[in-house]
């Protein structure tokens, strides 16, 4: 009987034994959820100044739709357009980032300012012209500005290091490319007609 005993009270205790020595299993927790890294100061001021340019783009699409000859009102177009989409997916970037509103572009030195009053003064003087005279004038600009904005691209680019920001940026560079390379066709254009003669009207004998 004692026996019997031992050998059920041996039983029992097994799956206390068992349950002793395997491992309580951990409660897996999801994974955190990665929050997108804020902009630098640096890249705040890039965003700044790419918000700045796609508004003034489109204020002076808008102007050359107005104002100028049948190829420039469409150059214009393409301009509102590729800005206007520009400037969705800059602010959508940077809510993403943090950024709640873009702020305001600010000269950095004295230079920069110079600059953007001369541009501004030039925009002001766009609206006085009309025809073929502001084709030449706001072509002009459209080439010089997509110029210097290309120059500072490669900065912009080498300064970001948000890989967000450079695929813009890389993606900005290509459109700004397209946008000059037009300009100067048109250019081209204009100033092949100006220099064609007009044949003299025919008189009936």
């Amino acid at each position: 009987m004692k026996i019997h005993a031992l050998l059920f009270t041996a039983a029992l205790a097994l799956p206390s034994i068992a349950l002793a020595e395997s491992p309580t299993p951990t409660p897996t927790k999801p994974a955190p959820t990665e929050k997108s890294a804020k902009f630098s100061a640096d890249e705040v001021k890039i965003v700044a100044h790419l918000h700045h340019v796609n508004q003034m783009e489109v204020t002076m699409g808008k102007d050359a739709k107005a104002r100028g000859t049948a190829a420039v009102k469409r150059y214009g177009e393409m301009l509102i357009k590729d800005h206007s989409t520009a400037d969705k997916e800059l602010t959508a970037l940077a809510k993403k980032k943090g950024l709640a509103k873009i702020p305001a572009a600010t000269p950095a030195t004295e230079e920069e300012k110079t600059e953007m009053k001369t541009q501004h003064d030039a925009m002001m003087g766009l609206k006085k012209l009309k025809g073929a005279d502001f084709d030449r004038e706001y072509l002009r600009m459209m080439v010089e500005g997509h110029d210097k904005e290309l120059a500072k691209s490669d900065v912009f680019i080498a300064t970001a290091q948000d890989m967000d920001l450079k695929t813009a940026l890389e993606a900005r560079k290509t459109s700004l490319q397209r946008h000059a390379d037009a300009a100067r066709e048109l250019q081209k254009g204009n100033a092949q007609a100006a220099a064609t003669p007009t044949p003299p009207a025919k008189t009936g004998n």
